[in-house]
């Protein structure tokens, strides 16, 4: 090895940066495996050792002061019967995370890094946490999930403490950790609303990120993109956006969620509408109790509640503001009349003008 290369990994172990030595390390390895075979299998072996770490946490599970409840939610072994619906652009994603972890040593060789911070953003209900779930499960890790219910508290120093706690937790040991309702603690620094211990809350997370080990995941998910701090977006290696499903995803969700029902399967997708997975699952089981309790058909239940679901109501107040429109109502008279903006009402018409005219 040259005096070039001793020098910069003494500079790199004085600067306390771990991440980027144990790449150098590995390069240094891969390029002396030619000439010296056997320090480049010891040099490994002990890069493996301590970048893997145990897969048992070194430390009890962290639990808040007063309460004594867990901070965290720990489920191990991960399992799950059947996997997410996902775009083929989603997909394309997340096997990419899977298949940079499991060929984690190549990339490292090459001064890469596997993908180990993922914000997940995305309406209510349409699959962030399952998706979390799955990436601990196909990659035989420990899945953790930090409550925010009790992290957060009242003192918001000791919330800082909690936070920390978790994150130093799930950092002694490989495993997967989601940060559910990111923006309870990652608001924006500059929105004045907040208090000045609030905003230090997105420096301890940012730091959390920076810091956090290869050998795990950190992934933190949000309904409100919007409300987190700029600073924020720029530390994730990955961000992913959920949509609300179309039709071709709620019909496999159908198909593999609720398999008695595949013969419905077009139909129900049809007139489910723009609606999360969660809600068609809270119709269906909501029509699946009503069938067994009224000794119905299923889908006579569910055909009941098809005409009052939210994708299907939308779809009303257009075709009603429509007909309104054309009784000679005003827009601001539809506003009133129907409960919606005006802005909304204006927007539908314009609409419809434009279908006319095409």
């Amino acid at each position: 090895m040259d005096s070039k290369a001793i020098l910069s990994l003494i500079d790199l172990a004085l600067s306390g940066d771990p991440r980027t030595l144990r790449m150098h390390l590995h390069k240094m390895a891969v390029k002396t495996g030619h000439r010296d075979p056997d320090l480049s299998e010891k040099i490994l072996s002990r890069l493996s050792v301590n970048g893997l770490r145990s897969a048992q946490p070194a430390k009890p599970i962290p639990v808040d002061s007063d309460s004594r409840l867990n901070l965290v939610r720990v489920e191990s072994p991960v399992v799950m019967d059947d996997a997410p619906i996902y775009s083929e652009e989603i997909l394309a994603l997340l096997d990419q995370v899977v298949l940079e972890r499991k060929s984690a040593s190549k990339l490292m060789a090459e001064g890469l890094s596997p993908a180990k911070s993922l914000l997940f953003q995305g309406p209510p209900g349409v699959g962030k946490t399952m998706t979390a779930r799955w990436l601990a499960s196909k990659l035989g890790l420990p899945f953790l999930t930090l409550d925010l219910a009790t992290v957060m508290s009242s003192f918001l120093g000791k919330t800082g403490n909690n936070i920390k706690a978790v994150i130093d937790h799930a950092s002694s040991f490989p495993c997967v950790l989601l940060l559910d309702e990111f923006d309870a603690v990652a608001k924006r620094r500059d929105d004045d609303r907040e208090l000045g211990e609030l905003k230090r809350l997105v420096t301890v997370l940012l730091q959390a990120i920076d810091e956090w080990p290869e050998s795990s995941i950190l992934i933190a998910a949000t309904n409100h993109g919007e409300l987190l701090d700029p600073a924020i977006w720029r530390r994730f290696d990955l961000e992913i956006s959920f949509d609300l499903p179309n039709e071709q995803m709620r019909r496999a969700y159908i198909n593999s969620y609720w398999p008695e029902l595949n013969k419905y399967d077009t139909y129900l997708a049809q007139f489910f509408g723009d609606v999360s997975y969660s809600d068609i699952d809270r119709s269906l089981r909501k029509a699946k109790k009503k069938s067994i309790l009224s000794e119905s058909k299923f889908i006579t239940c569910i055909s009941g509640l098809i005409e009052n679901s939210p994708g299907n109501k939308v779809e009303q107040k257009k075709k009603d503001v429509i007909r309104l429109a054309g009784e000679g109502m005003s827009q601001r008279a539809i506003s009133v009349a129907l409960k919606i903006s005006r802005p909304t009402v204006k927007k539908i018409m314009d609409q419809f003008a434009e279908c006319k005219e095409a």
